[in-house]
Parts: structure tokens; C-alpha cells; sequence
């Protein structure tokens, strides 16, 4: 199974406060899942050069 990022239903209504709650849960899960991973080493790479 290939990486995925997770997203919230898009169907689904919800207050600003859910949608930033569920933000960060999704955010959660896909560092988890390992799918941030790539941009993180990028992002401290390119830190590292400056």
C-alpha cells in the first residue's frame, strides 16, 4: 500500500474550530503514515545550505 495523506470528508459540515482540530489530527496521521517525511529531510536540507 502506497502512501497516502489522509483528508477529512468533504461532505461533512463543520465549525472553524472542528476543521482546525481535524486539521491537526490529519496533519498527525499522515507524519505517521511516513507522507511528510521527504518534505521534512528537504526542508533541512535546504536550512543546512543557507
Amino acid at each position: 500500500m502506497g502512501k497516502a495523506q489522509y483528508q477529512p470528508s468533504n461532505d461533512k459540515q463543520m465549525s472553524d474550530a472542528q476543521e482546525v482540530h481535524y486539521a491537526h489530527d490529519f496533519k498527525q496521521a499522515d507524519i505517521a503514515g511516513g507522507f511528510r517525511r521527504e518534505r521534512v529531510k528537504e526542508a533541512k536540507r535546504e536550512n543546512k545550505s543557507k
